[in-house]
């Protein structure tokens, strides 16, 4: 039995558009399969997990935004069973590093291959990621998009990923960088000024920005992206190249990689986990080795 979990209020509804094609597909292929609907925020971990848990259940797929499948990963973590994707939110940033196509139709044969692969998961604080976890100005960016009005609105005309942009443009003129100590794999390092720490798992985040070119999801490590010591106009002017990922040549961007990364700062500095807002530093942060399978 393949079950899918459907976010139907992702990408401003764009979550029951998809599935009510996707299932009129299914019954038309006489394919058996189950369906549950998120009600609440967590409630794609509840299920999912539950899902893994019955006999049966040879894949869980995700009908939804990368918040969704942060969720139903979380839930999957460790089980055995699949995640896989069929994207319909506004960044699909899961969607975009796995390489699967974000047209339903393709998406859905994609799945119903049934071929999976073990990737790795990343930990901060007890949470899990599977895409990122961003800390600073872009845990901020994060926090401020999933609220605003202009990510509704901007769903609704297609071009919700702009809405990351758009908060960008809004937080740069008021975020106060702070000083950090950094700690990866036991070697320690002081950083002053420090505007972002993005740890990646796989290279896209934030709607379709190449953060941590190198990530890959398979390696056993986390890959880090540090940016520190840069003015506001200056910070403006070269981020557009975050979406090809030539801001990795810039002084003020510092790459590392590691399994165990520890981070501490002089003011709290927001987290999320994979878009989704999760807490403050200080922050630990493990990677677990092959420990999600995926479609």
């Amino acid at each position: 039995m393949i079950w899918f979990v459907v976010n139907r209020t992702s990408g401003n509804g764009k979550g029951a558009a998809v599935w009510k094609r996707v299932e009129a597909r299914l019954k038309e292929r006489g394919i058996e399969y189950g369906c549950r609907f998120t009600e609440r925020p967590g409630h794609a971990a509840e299920l999912a997990g539950e899902l893994a848990r019955q006999s049966g259940t040879v894949a869980v797929v995700a009908i939804g935004g990368d918040g969704t499948v942060h969720e139903a990963a979380s839930g999957l973590v460790g089980s055995g069973v699949p995640i896989g994707c069929i994207p319909a939110g506004s960044g699909d940033d899961f969607a975009r590093s796995l390489g699967i196509p974000r047209q339903w139709e393709a998406a859905l044969e994609r799945v119903l291959r049934l071929a999976s692969r073990a990737i790795d998961v990343g930990m901060i604080n007890g949470q899990s990621f599977v895409i990122s976890a961003g800390i600073g100005f872009d845990g901020d960016v994060a926090r401020i998009t999933n609220r605003s009005w202009y990510k509704r609105w901007l769903n609704k005309l297609g071009f919700g990923s702009l809405s990351y942009v758009v908060t960008v443009l809004r937080l740069v003129v008021r975020y106060r960088p702070c000083r950090v100590r950094l700690e990866v794999d036991g070697r320690v390092s002081e950083h002053r000024d420090v505007w972002l720490i993005a740890i990646a798992n796989m290279p896209y985040y934030g709607g379709g920005m190449k953060i941590c070119p190198d990530a890959r999801m398979d390696d056993g490590m986390l890959h880090l992206c540090l940016v520190e010591g840069i003015g506001r106009l200056e910070l403006l002017r070269f981020f557009p190249r975050v979406f090809n990922g030539t801001h990795v040549s810039h002084r003020s961007v510092q790459l590392m990689s590691g399994r165990q990364i520890r981070i501490e700062s002089t003011a709290p500095m927001t987290i999320h986990t994979d878009g989704e807002y999760g807490g403050a530093t200080p922050a630990a942060v493990d990677v677990q080795s092959g420990r999600l399978n995926v479609l």
